[in-house]
Protein backbone atom coordinates (compact mmCIF):
# COMPACT_ATOMS: atom_id res chain seq x y z
CA UNK A 1 0.00 0.00 0.00
CA UNK A 2 2.80 2.23 0.45
CA UNK A 3 4.40 1.76 -2.59
CA UNK A 4 0.85 2.53 -4.44
CA UNK A 5 0.91 5.79 -2.20
CA UNK A 6 4.63 6.91 -2.95
CA UNK A 7 3.93 5.97 -6.78
CA UNK A 8 1.16 8.55 -6.70
CA UNK A 9 2.47 10.99 -4.59
CA UNK A 10 5.49 11.00 -7.03
CA UNK A 11 3.13 11.18 -10.06
CA UNK A 12 1.00 13.91 -8.61
CA UNK A 13 3.99 15.92 -7.50
CA UNK A 14 5.57 15.38 -11.25
CA UNK A 15 2.45 16.38 -12.90
CA UNK A 16 2.83 19.54 -10.63
CA UNK A 17 6.40 20.41 -11.70
CA UNK A 18 5.10 19.74 -15.52
CA UNK A 19 2.16 21.83 -15.33
CA UNK A 20 3.42 25.34 -13.38
CA UNK A 21 5.96 26.28 -16.06
CA UNK A 22 2.81 26.20 -18.56
CA UNK A 23 0.39 27.88 -16.29
CA UNK A 24 2.92 30.42 -15.84
CA UNK A 25 3.39 30.60 -19.41
CA UNK A 26 -0.46 31.11 -20.08
CA UNK A 27 -0.43 33.55 -17.63
CA UNK A 28 1.90 35.85 -18.72
CA UNK A 29 0.78 35.38 -22.75
CA UNK A 30 -3.07 36.36 -21.29
CA UNK A 31 -1.55 39.44 -19.80
CA UNK A 32 0.70 40.65 -22.11
CA UNK A 33 -2.25 39.31 -24.40
CA UNK A 34 -4.30 41.96 -22.62
CA UNK A 35 -1.65 44.93 -22.60
CA UNK A 36 -1.72 44.04 -26.29
CA UNK A 37 -5.51 44.78 -26.81
CA UNK A 38 -5.80 48.09 -24.73
CA UNK A 39 -3.08 49.74 -26.60
CA UNK A 40 -3.92 48.66 -30.01
CA UNK A 41 -7.73 49.78 -29.21
CA UNK A 42 -7.44 53.69 -30.29
CA UNK A 43 -5.76 52.24 -33.97
CA UNK A 44 -8.27 49.45 -34.27
CA UNK A 45 -11.18 51.75 -34.03
CA UNK A 46 -10.71 53.35 -36.65
CA UNK A 47 -10.56 50.62 -39.02
CA UNK A 48 -13.71 49.19 -40.48
CA UNK A 49 -14.92 46.23 -38.56
CA UNK A 50 -14.02 43.15 -40.20
CA UNK A 51 -13.81 40.17 -39.62
CA UNK A 52 -10.50 37.42 -41.11
CA UNK A 53 -11.26 33.85 -40.78
CA UNK A 54 -13.73 34.63 -37.84
CA UNK A 55 -11.17 36.99 -36.04
CA UNK A 56 -12.03 40.55 -35.48
CA UNK A 57 -8.88 42.74 -36.86
CA UNK A 58 -7.98 43.78 -32.87
CA UNK A 59 -7.39 40.30 -31.71
CA UNK A 60 -5.49 39.69 -35.53
CA UNK A 61 -3.40 42.98 -34.76
CA UNK A 62 -2.84 42.08 -31.42
CA UNK A 63 -1.19 38.39 -32.03
CA UNK A 64 0.56 40.12 -34.49
CA UNK A 65 2.33 42.43 -32.09
CA UNK A 66 2.90 39.78 -29.51
CA UNK A 67 4.49 37.70 -32.15
CA UNK A 68 6.89 40.61 -33.26
CA UNK A 69 7.50 41.29 -29.54
CA UNK A 70 8.53 37.71 -29.16
CA UNK A 71 10.58 37.87 -32.05
CA UNK A 72 12.25 40.93 -30.66
CA UNK A 73 12.98 39.57 -27.57
CA UNK A 74 14.35 36.19 -29.43
CA UNK A 75 16.95 39.13 -31.17
CA UNK A 76 17.57 40.62 -27.84
CA UNK A 77 17.79 37.63 -25.82
CA UNK A 78 21.34 36.97 -28.01
CA UNK A 79 22.60 39.63 -27.16
CA UNK A 80 25.98 39.53 -25.03
CA UNK A 81 24.21 42.40 -22.44
CA UNK A 82 21.15 40.48 -22.40
CA UNK A 83 22.94 36.89 -21.56
CA UNK A 84 24.98 38.32 -18.88
CA UNK A 85 21.92 39.99 -17.30
CA UNK A 86 19.75 36.27 -17.32
CA UNK A 87 23.36 34.89 -16.09
CA UNK A 88 23.16 36.94 -12.88
CA UNK A 89 19.20 36.62 -12.63
CA UNK A 90 20.19 32.92 -12.62
CA UNK A 91 23.28 32.79 -10.28
CA UNK A 92 22.15 34.98 -7.65
CA UNK A 93 17.97 34.28 -7.75
CA UNK A 94 16.82 31.26 -9.91
CA UNK A 95 19.20 28.81 -8.55
CA UNK A 96 18.04 28.53 -5.15
CA UNK A 97 14.61 27.97 -6.61
CA UNK A 98 14.41 24.07 -6.15
CA UNK A 99 14.87 22.15 -9.20
CA UNK A 100 15.57 24.78 -11.94
CA UNK A 101 18.41 24.37 -13.45
CA UNK A 102 17.22 20.81 -13.93
CA UNK A 103 13.71 21.67 -15.30
CA UNK A 104 15.13 24.65 -17.49
CA UNK A 105 17.48 21.71 -19.27
CA UNK A 106 14.81 19.63 -19.43
CA UNK A 107 12.73 22.61 -21.16
CA UNK A 108 15.26 23.07 -23.54
CA UNK A 109 15.79 19.77 -24.21
CA UNK A 110 12.00 19.13 -25.42
CA UNK A 111 11.71 22.32 -27.44
CA UNK A 112 15.00 21.37 -28.97
CA UNK A 113 17.19 24.06 -28.18
CA UNK A 114 20.73 23.13 -28.10
CA UNK A 115 22.39 23.79 -24.73
CA UNK A 116 25.90 23.74 -23.40
CA UNK A 117 24.86 22.59 -20.07
CA UNK A 118 23.33 19.88 -20.87
CA UNK A 119 23.72 17.05 -18.04
CA UNK A 120 26.19 14.53 -18.62
CA UNK A 121 24.40 11.09 -18.64
CA UNK A 122 25.60 8.32 -16.70
CA UNK A 123 24.30 4.57 -15.24
CA UNK A 124 24.56 4.01 -11.80
CA UNK A 125 23.57 0.77 -10.10
CA UNK A 126 20.46 0.67 -7.93
CA UNK A 127 18.80 -2.44 -6.27
CA UNK A 128 16.34 -3.16 -9.68
CA UNK A 129 19.67 -3.03 -11.49
CA UNK A 130 21.32 -0.26 -13.37
CA UNK A 131 19.40 3.06 -14.36
CA UNK A 132 19.65 6.25 -16.60
CA UNK A 133 21.32 9.55 -13.82
CA UNK A 134 22.29 12.91 -15.04
CA UNK A 135 25.54 13.68 -13.07
CA UNK A 136 24.99 17.10 -11.11
CA UNK A 137 28.51 17.66 -9.70
CA UNK A 138 31.26 16.35 -7.93
CA UNK A 139 31.72 16.43 -4.42
CA UNK A 140 35.41 15.16 -3.54
CA UNK A 141 37.33 13.18 -5.61
CA UNK A 142 35.38 10.09 -5.28
CA UNK A 143 32.02 11.03 -4.47
CA UNK A 144 29.54 12.85 -7.01
CA UNK A 145 26.04 13.94 -7.00
CA UNK A 146 23.64 12.47 -9.57
CA UNK A 147 20.21 12.53 -10.16
CA UNK A 148 18.26 9.69 -10.82
CA UNK A 149 14.68 10.18 -12.78
CA UNK A 150 11.39 8.42 -12.33
CA UNK A 151 9.88 7.23 -15.23
CA UNK A 152 7.69 8.06 -17.23
CA UNK A 153 8.21 11.66 -15.53
CA UNK A 154 11.54 12.38 -15.14
CA UNK A 155 10.82 15.50 -13.65
CA UNK A 156 11.03 13.64 -9.90
CA UNK A 157 13.25 11.40 -8.76
CA UNK A 158 16.37 10.68 -6.33
CA UNK A 159 19.04 12.75 -5.54
CA UNK A 160 22.04 10.04 -4.56
CA UNK A 161 25.63 10.40 -3.51
CA UNK A 162 27.83 7.60 -5.41
CA UNK A 163 31.49 6.66 -5.73
CA UNK A 164 33.14 7.19 -8.88
CA UNK A 165 33.69 3.38 -9.15
CA UNK A 166 29.81 2.87 -9.16
CA UNK A 167 29.37 5.52 -12.36
CA UNK A 168 29.21 4.18 -15.66
CA UNK A 169 29.84 6.35 -18.74
CA UNK A 170 27.55 5.73 -21.48
CA UNK A 171 27.70 8.14 -24.48
CA UNK A 172 24.61 9.74 -24.93
CA UNK A 173 22.65 12.85 -25.05
CA UNK A 174 20.08 14.36 -22.01
CA UNK A 175 17.68 14.25 -25.03
CA UNK A 176 17.96 10.78 -25.71
CA UNK A 177 18.00 9.72 -22.25
CA UNK A 178 14.77 11.98 -21.55
CA UNK A 179 13.23 10.73 -24.63
CA UNK A 180 13.68 6.80 -23.40
CA UNK A 181 12.92 7.68 -20.20
CA UNK A 182 9.37 9.08 -21.36
CA UNK A 183 8.29 6.32 -23.14
CA UNK A 184 9.36 3.67 -20.34
CA UNK A 185 12.23 2.27 -21.78
CA UNK A 186 10.98 1.62 -25.42
CA UNK A 187 13.93 2.22 -27.74
CA UNK A 188 16.64 1.31 -25.50
CA UNK A 189 17.92 -1.32 -27.44
CA UNK A 190 18.93 0.76 -30.24
CA UNK A 191 20.38 3.69 -27.71
CA UNK A 192 22.48 1.21 -25.72
CA UNK A 193 23.43 -1.11 -28.49
CA UNK A 194 26.82 -1.76 -27.77
CA UNK A 195 27.25 0.27 -24.74
CA UNK A 196 26.62 -1.96 -22.05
Amino acid sequence: MKSILKIIKATFLGGILFLVPLVVLLVVLEKGYGIVQKTTLPIVNNFPKVNVLGIAIQELIGILIIILICLFAGLLAKTMAAKNLVQKLEDGVLSFVPGYSFMKSMNENILGIESNDDLKVILVPTDAGLQFAFLIEQISEEKFTVFIPDAPNPWSGSVVFVDKKDIQDIDITQKQALACIRKLGYGSGELLKNKL
